[in-house]
């Protein structure tokens, strides 16, 4: 994962610092392995590091489309290396300190965009960033949470909201186009069902899934309904940068999902034919 956003970093800027990109990579993986001071290893089977990763691939996509497209904003390294560390980040808030030791990290679902902008904040202040860094990262993390109007976020320039939009945009497309999404969804309704009883009430908009095989009969209704409208209104519909060639209309992502609600249609995903069996 690391070796592909640093090509395409090394693409477009040459001779602009990659370690800083490489540092962050680093702390990540330290992080969700529980090797990071005053941290747990992450105990979740949905928002692990592979999710992190899937999320980190996309954004270096679409930003290296948004570099490239005639109707795009060529970013400075700066704001590159910005967006890497935020998408890095985005699920820090999963994570639990060392005396938390009930449950999982899921019971963190609704309050995660918030620890995962506090804890990017005090790890990248840590590492010198000052106060109009911290806050283009916090606001590009703000973007990926599915109920927030970015409209109301105080973006400091048109490249961190930009940058903003592509956050949200790819940690949703990111897991949806994964190979194993379908399968993948028995550990996010895992995470569900645990926030709910951990936060009850609160949580509520999380109980409308009833099952695994509910969550994946109910995926198209998802895709083509909420999360079109996600990628359209909320985030200003810069997924077109992830088209490839760029005006094509052709975006790997968008089709790996077509194909996983074709496929629902066709047959039960593995792990559902497995459950039914038992």
């Amino acid at each position: 994962m690391e070796r592909y956003v640093e090509k395409i970093f090394r693409h477009h800027y040459p001779r602009e610092d990659f370690g800083p990109i490489h540092q962050t990579f680093a702390d990540v993986e330290n992080l969700f392995a529980g090797r990071f001071p005053g941290y747990r290893a992450c105990d979740m089977r949905y928002h692990d590091l592979e999710h992190t990763m899937q999320g980190t691939v996309a954004l270096t996509h679409l930003l290296d489309g948004l570099n490239h497209a005639p109707d795009g904003l060529f970013l400075s390294a700066h704001f590159f290396t910005l967006g890497i560390h935020a998408i890095l980040l985005h699920d820090s808030g999963y994570l639990k300190e060392i005396g938390d030791v009930r449950g999982t990290g899921a019971k963190y679902t609704i309050t995660h965009v918030d620890r995962s902008m506090d804890f990017a904040e005090r790890y990248l202040a840590l590492r010198g960033y000052l106060s109009p860094d911290l806050n283009a990262v916090r606001h590009m993390i703000h973007c990926t949470g599915f109920y927030v109007d970015t409209n109301k976020i105080p973006f400091q320039s048109e490249a961190e909201k930009m940058i903003g939009f592509a956050l949200g945009t790819t940690d949703l497309l990111g897991q949806m186009a994964a190979p194993n999404y379908l399968e993948e969804l028995d550990g996010l309704y895992e995470e569900f069902h645990e926030c709910v009883e951990a936060e009850g009430p609160a949580a509520g908009a999380l109980a409308v899934y009833k099952s695994p095989d509910d969550m994946r009969a109910k995926t198209p209704q998802f895709f083509h309904g909420h999360a079109m409208r996600l990628l359209v209104n909320q985030w200003g519909g810069v997924y077109r940068f992830m088209e490839r060639p760029l005006g094509s209309s052709k975006n790997p992502y968008l089709e790996a999902i077509e194909a996983h609600i074709r496929s629902l249609s066709a047959k039960p995903p593995r792990r559902a034919r497995k459950q039914r069996k038992r």
